[in-house]
């Protein structure tokens, strides 16, 4: 970072939650960053908040001779505070750029609020198709987050390569948003690749007993159980599932068995699980050719988030750096703070990131902007994930439970 900092000639400045009262809309770049800071979510948005502050200061501060100036605002993981915290973003500091939040109810609620001033928007998160359809056709939205359908594509191809065709699925999926808006999009992946759907259970967000629900299960003697819940529900059905010892040999999560929180919180209950992501940690990704410094090596990033935070990364953490860096990029491609000519720069920046290549394309639900489509399907083996999908970056063959 010191080389970078040399290379530019600028100074390091943290840039703070809240706006400095003496700097001027002239001489600062200010990005709103909503995120769950605290409440049942906080995990994603201390991920989105660790991510966006590295940005900031591995970019050096500055673009040019304006202070980036990131307003950190805790949405509360409560849909009413994000509203709230958007509007203050947007209405009040005037903010043209925005940066999270996360979990798909919280950005859901925020939709109506962006619709005031339409900032350009990047949304980590949310992997609701009912936001690609309310986004449909905006050139300010950007997404850099799978949407609900990609999970359980790339899953149920890989379990169907290494089960075979005739097995049985049954579905546990919550009563939000989250759950409902997945399960269709699951049992039509499931179903095309050659799988019985046999059950489909719904369990209610909070619930402390899980047993009624995973006894009917039990009575279907599936070979798969998907889990389409939240995180924190996702801790109860690890845990209940341990106990009853159902003998399901496959057990299927969306994007938190990845999350440390989660394996923390279930211990030996996570073991054998199955999950998508963008990214694992260890994983083989080069630097980008022109901009080393700003998107290294994966393996070199990782050491230096170690360094930074002494904790391992987890995939919202590159998410967010990676969002945040590329809307600088833009921003300095562009030359200016309009909204409008940093989205083009934004939408046609081609660089090699720690995610993939930051390609922006259309998606099959009407939204402009989305990258980083490519999931990979992983299992936990004790600490370590095993690749499953896909082909050419597997290193490991699916564990059945015993």
């Amino acid at each position: 970072m010191s080389s970078l900092i040399k290379r530019l000639g600028i100074s390091v400045v943290v840039a703070g939650a809240l706006a400095s009262t003496h700097a001027t809309a002239q001489d600062t770049i200010r990005i709103g960053a909503p995120f769950e800071l605290s409440g049942r979510f906080v995990a994603y948005g201390a991920q989105g908040k660790r991510g966006v502050e590295m940005a900031v200061d591995v970019y050096g501060g500055k673009i040019g001779n304006k202070k980036i100036e990131v307003l950190f605002r805790d949405v509360q993981s409560n849909n009413q505070a994000a509203v709230t915290a958007f509007t203050e973003l947007t209405q009040q500091e005037k903010v043209d750029f925005v940066i999270g939040p996360i979990a798909s109810g919280i950005v859901a609620a925020s939709v109506p609020a962006w619709r005031q001033s339409k900032p350009l928007w990047i949304v980590p998160g949310s992997s609701s198709t009912q936001l690609e359809d309310a986004m449909k056709g905006e050139p300010l939205f950007f997404h850099t987050y799978p949407w609900a359908y990609q999970y359980h594509e790339g899953t149920a191809k890989a379990l169907a390569d290494a089960m075979g065709k005739g097995k049985k699925v049954a579905i546990v999926y919550s009563d939000g948003a989250y759950g409902r808006e997945q399960l269709p999009w699951a049992k039509e992946f499931y179903t095309k690749n050659g799988f019985t759907v046999v059950a489909t259970e719904l369990v209610r967000e909070g619930a402390a007993d899980l047993n009624p629900v995973l006894q009917k299960i039990r009575l279907t003697r599936p070979d798969v159980l998907v889990g389409i819940v939240q995180t924190t529900d996702a801790i109860q059905l690890a845990k209940q599932i341990h106990v009853a010892k159902l003998n399901i040999p496959v057990l299927v999560g969306t994007a938190y068995p990845q999350l440390q929180e989660w394996a923390q919180a279930t211990g030996e209950a996570a073991d054998g699980w199955i999950g998508a992501t963008t990214y694992l940690p260890g994983m083989k990704r080069a630097a980008d050719p022109k901009l080393a410094k700003l998107f290294p090596s994966l393996n070199d990033w990782e050491a230096d988030f170690k360094k930074r935070y002494n904790r391992e990364p987890e995939f919202l953490d590159v998410t967010n750096y990676t969002s945040a860096m590329m809307l600088l990029v833009a921003i300095e491609r562009a030359g200016t703070t309009d909204k409008e000519k940093v989205a083009k720069e934004l939408a046609t920046l081609n660089i090699q990131t720690m995610l993939g290549t930051s390609n922006f394309v259309p998606t099959p639900g009407g939204a402009v902007h989305q990258a980083f489509n490519d999931m990979v399907v992983f299992q936990r083996d004790g600490d370590k994930f095993v690749v499953l999908f896909p082909a050419d970056a597997a290193d490991g063959k699916l564990k059945l439970k015993k």
